[in-house]
């Protein structure tokens, strides 16, 4: 027996996997359609269940982390790109709520263990560009100099921070997909995947700071076309530039859609520094949450 969440965002009575089989028949409910099997603690899509990939018509493909944990339709990189998406910004804070609201103790504590470890790298970074930055309080001026130095931190910092928030992001996935995530899997970015993140990290980095250089609009185009290289990377093992490109023919798609998808969600995780900062261990991962959602929803459970 299955409750799901229909289209209205109502929550249906429980009925039977060959009853929501003619639903899928019927059109009344597809893959993304979020259902609760009997006796389970994690609502997931259709997609997830392997007994309605058949009526779906899509592949399932188990889970691709250690230790079992639900499977989902995982598209090839071609079927991706064949294919349109659906992104509801609502759907997916929404959701994003919940599994921070049921999980929240070990979220708010991992998440502010890896927060506050970027936030020691971050001050080790700043003491190269402490003297730039009193340059410019002390002549009223930004000198190319400056401009040079920022660049350059900037570029050689982001590998680090990329594999921090890597293996943060691997953590949240296997929440979201009902596994086993532990702290371990928060650091799972010095893991394997490290070389593909240290280079997704220069070549981003390098490439999105030269775009806000030279112009803020080409700055701003990159910086959202690629952000869900990471997940890619981390998620699914591309290699760096494939998983670059891969997001960013994906995103242009919606360019704006999810443009607007990512000031929503970092307004969320602003409204954390408002409450006197300490809200942002609370807010922050429910942004990132909903954004993984967003990466669920479209680069594994889209179908045809």
């Amino acid at each position: 027996m299955y409750k799901i969440i229909g289209a209205d965002q109502k929550e249906y009575d429980p009925i039977s996997g060959d009853h929501l089989r003619q639903w899928i028949a019927e059109g009344r409910v597809n893959a993304n359609t979020q259902a609760l099997a009997e006796g389970a603690a994690q609502w997931q899509p259709l997609s997830a269940y392997a007994e309605f990939a058949e009526a779906l018509g899509i592949a399932f493909t188990p889970s691709p982390f250690p230790g079992g944990g639900a499977g989902s339709f995982a598209p090839s990189p071609d079927q991706i790109l064949a294919q349109d998406y659906n992104l509801d910004i609502g759907s997916c804070l929404t959701r994003s709520w919940e599994l921070v609201k049921n999980n929240f103790w070990p979220v708010v504590g991992v998440s502010a263990l890896v927060l506050l470890l970027s936030g020691a790298v971050n001050q080790v970074f700043g003491l190269f560009t402490r003297p730039a930055v009193q340059d410019i309080i002390s002549h009223h001026r930004i000198s190319p100099k400056a401009i040079v130095i920022f660049v350059i931190v900037g570029i050689l910092s982001t590998p680090v921070y990329t594999v921090l928030i890597g293996g943060l992001l691997k953590y949240y996935l296997k929440l979201i997909r009902g596994e086993d995530a532990t702290v371990g899997d928060a650091f799972s970015g010095f893991g394997p995947s490290i070389g593909q993140l240290v280079l997704l990290g220069l070549v981003q980095g390098a490439l999105t700071n030269l775009g806000f250089v030279f112009c803020i609009l080409p700055g701003l185009y990159l910086a959202v076309s690629w952000y869900f290289a990471l997940p890619l990377v981390m998620d699914r093992g591309l290699g760096f530039w494939e998983a670059m490109e891969l997001s960013r023919k994906v995103v242009s798609k919606h360019w704006f859609l999810v443009f607007a998808f990512l000031l929503v969600m970092g307004l969320v995780s602003a409204c954390g520094v408002i409450l006197c900062c300490v809200g942002i261990f609370a807010s922050l991962p429910v942004g990132m949450v909903a954004l993984l959602y967003a990466y669920e929803d479209i680069f594994r459970r889209q179908t045809t």
